[in-house]
């Protein structure tokens, strides 16, 4: 048995203590420890490691049914005159890790047997936290930043569990986006990684990666690649117009029969979308479809042709490869485009990345295939992966969050709205990194989707700074509260300076009208 000693003693284990959890009563109110901190204690079965959760001070005499401030300013008085016989005191919720000895060889088995009452608590030493949290692996770990409590350990992460999908949450202004940053520049710089950012609001394409690592993407698809329910999204066909699905079904079937027997060829002058406005039109004068069904459907394809020309274009590559490249940071820019136009676009690669490292997978042994694993981050969840609304991304979300793993497409999924995040989907990504987070229904909403989030940790996030954040999940070792380091790669994000916009805009109009008044003074 390993000695069960740290850098200090903080208390003493109190009351009933399980396995799982303990109470500890610190020695005094100085230097009392942080939530987050790591801490040891002797078991009959050996020294186990834990965290202390919470952090709670309080005085016997002055309980919150207290309601003289007479009594109070006498008694506080009276305590500050004899601090040594205060009744003061502060506590600690513990909660039981794993052994130690089994942690330092990388391995995290849960105590079975809990520490006695009156057993002393020390806080772990930073060699012990090194030789948990550092990443001995040589392969599969980046760094995502250091312990809250301790600056000198740093906190990694194993991208190869991180496939098992990740849930980035927290308020605006909690850190989201700077932690997405921190996470693309290490899986496409240190592991040459494919990273795919579907960015809502154009914060990443700026990112200075160097050697060529960013490939910043403009929000097209080539129509030939498109599927029919991504035209129906673009051409906004409500659910309940049968007659003018059906009319667009027909025009579509006919189509694609023309261009894959050669009979169509689409160029910039004659688009698919083009063609299917031929096609019907032919279809309405021959009585082939519901006139009526028709028409309506006619004029939802013009809108389509006049509303989304830029982004259904023949010029982008057929070749998925050639659009998404490998080991490369590509950002796909939707802050131009509506909700409809983003959930096509998205919903399409997400179709198209599953599809083709599903025949890669088939191919294996014969060693065909070029897309390589790939994470994917869809920025803004809350509104294409929405709880209540029907969209394209929400349904090939869902299929990536159940069979990406085994396919090599991991999912990162980013939202300010948790609650209102598809409940299936969140609760899908076994691992989490939630920031700051102060709406009570969003944080019980995270809680019921995340086994290892406790009331108590859940209890910390409205107190969070910006960039910490509780971080749990099968990516890491052990859950913890993490400072996350700051991605300089990144120069935008965060609020706008209104104040200094006003003042340029304010010293511009003085300049003008200075020069105004000089041409005047000039004229006269």
């Amino acid at each position: 048995m390993s000695p069960c000693k740290g850098e200090r003693e903080l208390g003493w284990i109190v009351g009933e203590s399980t396995p799982r959890s303990s109470q500890v009563l610190f020695k005094g109110d100085h230097e009392v420890p942080q939530a987050g901190t790591y801490v040891v204690a002797e078991t009959p079965a050996g020294c186990v490691f834990g965290m202390i959760e919470t952090v709670t001070a309080g005085n016997r005499l002055l309980s919150e049914d207290v309601t003289s401030p007479d009594s109070v300013d006498a008694l506080v008085r009276t305590l500050n005159e004899n601090p040594l016989v205060s009744p003061s005191y502060v506590r600690g919720s513990i909660r039981w890790l794993s052994y130690q000895d089994h942690l330092v060889k990388g391995l995290v088995v849960l105590p079975k047997v809990p520490p006695r009452p009156g057993t002393i608590v020390y806080s772990a030493s930073t060699d012990l936290l090194k030789s948990v949290f550092g990443s001995n692996e040589s392969r599969g770990w980046i760094e995502l930043g250091s312990l809250i409590n301790n600056e000198e350990v740093r906190y990694s992460i194993n991208v190869n569990r991180l496939m098992r999908h990740l849930a980035i949450l927290a308020v605006t202004g909690g850190g989201k986006s700077n932690t997405v940053c921190v996470l693309a520049r290490e899986i496409v710089q240190r592991l040459r990684g494919t990273v795919v950012i579907f960015d809502m609001h154009g914060e990443y394409s700026n990112i200075e990666l160097g050697g060529q690592l960013v490939n910043v993407l403009r929000p097209a698809m080539n129509p030939v690649n498109m599927a029919f329910e991504e035209l129906m999204e673009l051409a906004k066909v409500p659910e309940s117009a049968v007659r003018q699905e059906r009319a667009i079904r027909q025009a579509w079937a006919l189509v694609h029969e023309g261009y894959s027997e050669g009979r169509i060829k689409f160029t910039a002058d004659h688009t698919l979308v083009d063609a299917l406005i031929d096609t019907l039109e032919k279809l309405i004068e021959k009585g082939a479809v519901d006139e009526e069904g028709g028409r309506g459907a006619l004029n939802r394809l013009m809108d389509v042709k006049e509303k989304y020309a830029d982004i259904l274009d023949h010029g982008v590559p057929l070749d998925l490869t050639k659009v998404v490249v490998p080991g490369r940071l590509n950002v796909f820019d939707l802050s131009g485009v509506d909700e409809e136009a983003a959930d096509a676009i998205v919903s399409h690669y997400l179709r198209r990345i599953l599809s083709e490292r599903k025949k890669l997978k088939r191919r294996e042994e014969s060693g065909a295939g070029r897309l390589p694993p790939i994470i994917v981050v869809i920025e803004e969840a809350h509104i294409l992966i929405p709880a209540r609304d029907h969209k394209l991304t929400k349904y090939w979300a869902s299929r990536v969050a159940r069979e990406g793993r085994k396919f090599g497409v991991g999912l990162v999924i980013v939202s300010q709205r948790p609650r209102n995040v598809d409940p299936d989907v969140l609760s899908q990504t076994n691992n989490k990194i939630i920031l700051r987070i102060v709406e009570p229904q969003d944080i019980r909403y995270v809680q019921e989707a995340s086994e290892e989030l406790s009331e108590d940790l859940a209890a910390l996030l409205p107190s969070l700074n910006p960039g910490e954040a509780v971080v749990i999940g099968s990516m890491v070792k052990l859950p913890a509260i993490v400072k996350v380091d700051i991605c300089k790669e990144k120069s935008r994000g965060g609020d706008i300076d209104v104040i200094s916009e006003w003042e340029a805009l304010a010293k511009g109009e003085a300049r003008r009208a200075e020069e105004v008044e000089r041409s005047l003074e000039e004229l006269l």
